[in-house]
């Protein structure tokens, strides 16, 4: 009797653990297979084939704006077979939520939305990028000599890296100067800082120190621009832009930096330094500072790149140049194209895509791609700093673009999907 016992405990044992292992398996299938958001154009039959043993459940309240395999819905309770191919179609924009099922057990909810066919331009030009703080951005803070010779930090323990100093004793500061003038108005008596930290608003008191030359100083490294070149992505129908495919983060803090605004100018590229294992490549250029020669506005500086309006130049949208987007659903593995500029002229060059991840953590680093074509390894050795943002199509439509390469392999480097781009920059 005991060993019967003890036949069926152990029974039980690898039952459980053989059914964990099946959910754990059908879960990694759902994460690696379907993204948490599905994105279909309305009026076009869109087809999945995701060959996974579940079932798909949702409900509708209108049968009439939405078709399975070309054929109108019978009743408003949906289910899908996900191991073999269908089509869906909707006739109206809308979210719809949908349960994953396996062995009748909801695994994972997903949302489906139902947008508008939507086209850009994508462009792949390099262009210079400024732009101006949102106040004076903390860098940090150090030691000055007072006019007594003592070494003094005034600042320490009251700022701190990646706060913005809006103003001075009640007068608006947005650059270094305004401030340095500010403080120096205050003739050795306490400051009172505006500051915004994390976004919030502070009040912070600083006694500014006596100099040699009978200059105040408070010890605060500071900085009110920042600018480079980098690379244009894509434009819209209303001359909205999208450029980098990240955020512009301060070098020496690596916070992003809070804009007031900035803009575009045209750049060239001089020279090339090629990329090697351990030491990312780059654009060596010229940018052209001038408001005659500005052709675009920066209102916004986000995870997912810069953005703001186009106000002259080329690079006006042009129907004649757009394509359709692809959603994330839609990008697979295989050739692709990337569309830059290396040599003065905008080429497309093969390159093809290894993994996608559909549920990245929202780290810009949506898919991997590999540089292909010999032509843009002769030039580069792969991707190099100022290629960010570098537009990716594959079967003729706009996929993503150029995030980041791989420091020690610069042949390859990551992509953002283009809807993420699309979504900041409407």
């Amino acid at each position: 009797m005991n060993i019967r016992r003890k036949y069926r405990y152990l029974l039980f044992i690898v039952l459980f653990v053989n059914i964990i292992c099946i959910f754990t398996w059908a879960y990694y299938l759902l994460n690696e297979k379907i993204p948490d958001q599905l994105k279909v154009k309305v009026g076009t039959s869109e087809n999945f084939d995701f060959e996974l043993p579940l079932t798909a459940k949702t409900h509708v309240e209108d049968v009439s704006v939405v078709s399975i395999d070309q054929k109108p819905l019978a009743k408003s309770d949906i289910t899908l077979d996900l191991s073999t191919p269908f089509s869906v179609e909707l006739s109206e924009t809308g979210t719809y939520s949908v349960d994953l099922q396996f062995l009748g057990i909801t695994l994972k909810k997903i949302n489906v939305e139902a947008v508008q066919s939507k086209k850009v331009m994508p462009v792949g030009v390099p262009v210079g990028i400024h732009i101006r703080t949102s106040g004076v951005m903390v860098l940090g803070t150090g030691k000055v000599t007072d006019a007594g010779g003592n070494s003094r930090e005034p600042a320490r323990g009251i700022v701190k890296s990646g706060d913005y100093i809006q103003s001075v004793n009640g007068t608006a500061v947005d650059t270094i100067s305004e401030m340095t003038d500010e403080i120096q108005k205050c003739g050795g008596k306490t400051a009172i800082l505006q500051v915004l930290r994390d976004g919030q608003p502070l009040e912070l008191d600083i006694q500014p120190v006596l100099c040699p030359g009978g200059e105040y100083k408070t010890g605060i490294w500071v900085r009110d621009d920042t600018q480079g070149i980098g690379t244009l992505s894509f434009v819209d129908e209303n001359n909205r832009f999208a450029a980098l495919g990240h955020g512009i983060t301060d070098v020496d803090t690596s916070l992003m930096i809070q804009i007031e605004g900035g803009a575009l100018y045209p750049a060239s590229v001089g020279s090339i330094i090629k990329g090697a294992d351990g030491s990312p490549g780059e654009m060596v250029g010229t940018i052209y500072y001038s408001q005659d020669y500005r052709i675009g506005t920066i209102e916004k500086n986000t995870d997912v790149g810069i953005y703001g309006t186009i106000s002259a130049g080329e690079w006006f949208y042009d129907p004649s140049r757009a394509v359709e987007l692809r959603y994330k659903q839609d990008v697979h593995a295989g050739p692709a194209l990337i569309r830059c500029c290396v040599d003065g002229t905008v080429k497309d060059y093969e390159i093809k895509i290894t993994n996608i991840d559909y549920n990245s953590s929202g780290d810009n680093k949506d898919f991997i791609i590999e540089i292909t074509d010999p032509i843009l390894l002769e030039k580069t050795n792969g991707i190099i700093q100022g290629m960010s943002g570098s537009p990716i199509l594959q079967d003729g439509k706009l996929v993503g673009a150029v995030t980041h390469v791989f420091v020690n392999d610069p042949t390859r480097g990551y992509g953002i999907f283009i809807e993420n781009m699309l979504e900041a920059a409407e």
